[in-house]
């Protein structure tokens, strides 16, 4: 570990010129944008809105250069710069000076961040032997921005370690000043102020399970050849989301038949998948914030059985439809909106709090079975390449719906990781075993 400084006079220049820029922005950097708003309401030891992105190397990491590695690149990042601080009517953030500190990596991922405490940033830096995990508090930013963050420190690490790079692409150097765009609100810029009412009629089916003790949380990892996954896709015409999507769905699907007839009865619900798509791949933004929504493809069973091809079919055209420009223009009004009721502005935040943890655990989530989360595809200039191992991707916790899943593919691997806060595994199990009756080649792991 080193100290509160950065490691030389141009990473100071740096810091300074940041600093200027931030002070132009202040008063809009300081405000929560809509989905941060959100998640700020409803976090809690037994919600930690916690997600984690990591990369394995092919050395062990070092820890001295690896602090100094994020010393340097903080500077480049000051909207991850900050600390969360409770206002009467909201929260709001509140520029953090200090420099965060490399940590030991733990048992059990992504687990409660207390962001409200004086000094503490909205993520955190963890070391395993080989891996750099970063866990960020899905306040500060969503997979796209920490992607980004992630990229950026592994560039300065292996750059300090005397790596040379010809050209850095993407990936987000320190001595760059960032611009006013990468901390922008932009739900808020798109807005086009549309109503259209988008409503789900059904509850969704959840895993009848019950909740581990809070701060248990077992992540079951299946790492798979991205090339075999793509060319099943590829067969049935639709994406690699929607292929993964529908084999989730076929899951679920498949374990609700084989419960016994009282209990399916008591259960059988519309079975939805929560897929988060990058509003930035739609809208022209460079936000490091939170900029995505959702959709959900699903069947219903309580229609009849369904077999893969019909399954997939409902997903493939619910996706086609839905993710779109206008579809999205709705939610994002619904969304700015109803932050913007002047009886929300004027409740105190601790109402808002209880009604938003209630209103989180009783219809939030009670939509969808279960969450996908594609990061896509990972990059690196080539000189890196040979340093990487792999990229995953461990989901928040969905402690109403119990199981999530992420992946990320790297190369030739694509990963998919399954969080759960129950103790049986089924859902995966099958998962996976679908995967393989389908000609996928999957390697299991856990944690």
């Amino acid at each position: 570990m080193i100290g509160n400084t950065t490691s030389s006079s141009h990473s100071s220049a740096t810091e300074n010129n940041l600093q200027i820029g931030m002070s132009e922005r202040d008063e809009e950097w300081h405000r929560l944008e809509n989905a941060a708003t959100g998640f700020s309401l409803i976090a809690s030891p037994r919600v930690p809105q916690v997600f984690r992105l990591a990369v394995t190397l092919k050395e062990p990491i070092n820890t001295t250069i690896l602090q100094r590695a994020l010393n340097r690149i903080i500077v480049r990042f000051p909207f991850f710069r900050i600390n969360l601080k409770t206002g009467f009517f909201w929260h709001f953030w509140e520029t953090n000076m200090s420099f965060p500190k490399i940590m030991r990596d733990t048992k059990y991922p992504n687990e409660f961040m207390p962001i409200t405490q004086k000094g503490v940033f909205p993520f955190r830096v963890k070391v395993y032997k080989r891996r750099i995990a970063v866990e960020f508090h899905h306040c500060l930013t969503d997979g796209t921005g920490g992607k980004t963050f992630l990229k950026a420190l592994l560039g300065e690490y292996l750059s300090l370690k005397g790596v040379k790079v010809k050209d850095w692409k993407d990936i987000l150097r320190p001595d760059q000043t960032p611009i006013l765009e990468e901390y922008e609100d932009a739900y808020r810029r798109f807005d086009k102020k549309i109503k259209v009412s988008r409503k789900l009629d059904a509850k969704a089916f959840r895993l009848p399970f019950k909740r581990m003790k809070i701060g248990k949380y077992h992540i079951t990892k299946g790492i798979m050849p991205v090339k075999q996954v793509l060319e099943k896709a590829k067969e049935l015409k639709i994406s690699l989301t929607e292929y993964i999507a529908a084999i989730l769905i076929e899951s679920l699907h498949e374990l609700v038949f084989s419960f016994p007839e009282n209990l399916r009865r008591k259960h059988i619900r519309p079975i939805r998948v929560m897929i988060p798509v990058n509003l930035r791949n739609i809208y022209p933004s460079k936000t490091m914030r939170n900029f995505s929504l959702y959709v959900t493809p699903g069947i219903d069973p309580r229609l009849g059985y369904y077999s893969f091809e019909e399954i997939v079919k409902q997903v493939h055209h619910y996706m086609k439809k839905e993710v779109n420009p206008k579809y999205f223009m709705t939610h994002i009004h619904k969304n700015v909106e109803n932050e913007n009721m002047l009886f929300l502005r004027l409740t105190p935040l601790m109402v808002k709090k209880f009604f938003g943890q209630k209103g989180y655990f009783r219809i939030g989530t009670t939509l969808y079975s279960t969450v996908l989360t594609n990061l896509g595809k990972i990059t690196v200039p080539e000189e890196l390449e040979e340093y990487i191992e792999e990229f995953e991707f461990v989901p928040a916790q969905v402690p109403v719906n119990k199981v999530g899943t992420a992946m990320v593919s790297y190369k030739d691997k694509l990963i998919i990781n399954f969080g759960r806060i129950i103790e049986e595994p089924v859902f995966e199990r099958i998962f996976f075993r679908n995967l393989v009756k389908k000609g996928i080649e999957v390697k299991i792991q856990t944690n």
